[in-house]
């Protein structure tokens, strides 16, 4: 038995430890809403996306009602199921990845998803009424 400790106790000096560096991209994207408009920053109509990996929302009220954003987990906002009163999309129908929760005007609020993947994502602002004006807007990741 001391033999064999001995053995391991060479061995491991003679062991090379690497570590392996894995990089994560980061990306923030700038939201603002007001009644009716959502900007965005980085703005893909403008050609800028943002890479894969750790996503941090930033969503600030600029207007004069509360907003919120629903990060949704594809690209589709079209015509999506309403609620029974018919004033928000119903968000048990919904693949969310992440809510940010009503904001009062001047307030900001942020969301961080871990990794997300590739791809095209929507967002909608679901205060009642907000999502019938098109408060949507996507961002793609590549």
């Amino acid at each position: 038995m001391a033999l064999f400790l001995i053995a391991c106790s060479s061995s491991t000096e003679d062991e090379v430890v690497t570590e392996q560096v894995v990089e994560v991209n980061k990306s923030t994207v700038n939201v603002t809403m007001s009644e009716w408009d959502v900007n965005v920053d980085p703005n893909y109509k403008m050609g800028k996306h943002i890479k894969p990996g750790e996503l941090t929302l930033i969503l600030t009220n600029e207007g004069m009602l509360e907003h919120n954003l629903v990060l949704l987990n594809n690209n589709k906002h079209e015509e999506l199921e309403m609620s029974a009163d018919g004033t928000m999309a119903d968000e048990s129908k919904l693949d969310i990845l992440g809510v940010i929760e009503g904001l009062k005007p001047g307030e900001t609020g942020q969301l961080v998803i871990d990794d997300l993947p590739a791809g095209t994502y929507a967002f909608i602002c679901n205060t009642p009424g907000h999502y019938s004006e098109e408060m949507v807007y996507k961002i793609i990741a590549r």
